[in-house]
């Protein structure tokens, strides 16, 4: 069973503001080329959420 230790981890993730907006630009993106049927928004949703991905194998630095 998958058990997420509570510890906190060394130092503050400073592209956490960054995934956060990321993620509800992408989300809000993706829905409404869904909600107006066009692929073309979703796959720019869908590149967004991508772009957030990548920035959690940034280093995290000092």
């Amino acid at each position: 069973m998958f058990r997420p230790s509570r510890k906190k981890r060394e130092g503050d993730d400073r592209h956490l503001a960054w995934k956060i907006r990321l993620f509800v630009a992408g989300a809000a993106t993706a829905f409404a080329g869904m909600a107006m049927s066009l692929s073309w928004l979703v796959w720019i949703g869908v590149g967004v959420l991508a772009v957030a991905v990548v920035l959690r194998f940034l280093p995290a630095g000092d």
